[in-house]
């Protein structure tokens, strides 16, 4: 065996041949994708939790408020001040639309109704997504004896009310409902 062949051989074993690196390129970007897919997993588990945060804070507010008047609450008057938000896709729709106006007076009357003790609700003017929240007022809705919870509500990642990703808590009417 002479020397020469001897070099050759170890300077053609010190690079990756092209299936190795295509084989390392692909695991590579195999373990990304999963990677990745958990972090958007977890993103999205925390718009949900701050939209669960939001909403009790806005059910909190609003006992408060029916606490302060000494009765039920009619907050908006129109038994269903989500109405308008229903059957289209909300996420950033502008401010003058009746279905952000309508949540704003929500915020603005709970706020206003609780003699100072809430001073930042009208700052949680919409959901996680861009959507503004939509309130279903039930109570008194069937007469005075109804004493149906309200339902607070986001509508998802999707932007559009009665999907399987919408998320919604109830207001249960006070101890002051027959």
């Amino acid at each position: 065996m002479n020397i020469k062949h001897i070099f050759k051989n170890k300077k053609q074993k010190k690079g990756f041949t092209l299936i190795e690196l295509l084989v390392v390129v692909s695991i590579i970007s195999l373990l990304s994708s999963i990677v990745m897919s958990s972090v958007a997993k977890a993103r999205e588990k925390a718009k949900y939790a701050r939209a669960q945060a939001e909403m009790t804070q806005f059910i909190n507010s609003a006992v408060l408020a029916q606490q302060e008047k000494g009765r039920l609450q009619n907050i908006t008057g129109s038994n269903c001040s989500d109405c308008s938000c229903r059957g289209r896709d909300i996420r950033n729709i502008v401010t003058s639309d009746s279905c952000y106006v309508q949540w704003l007076n929500v915020l603005t009357t709970i706020q206003n109704s609780t003699n100072g003790a809430v001073t930042n609700l009208t700052q949680m003017t919409r959901d996680p997504w861009g959507s503004p929240y939509g309130l279903d007022e039930n109570e008194k809705e069937s007469g005075s004896a109804d004493c149906r919870p309200d339902t607070i509500r986001t509508v998802g990642p999707d932007g559009i009310y009665g999907t399987a990703d919408d998320y919604s808590a109830n207001l249960y009417p006070s101890s002051l409902c027959p």
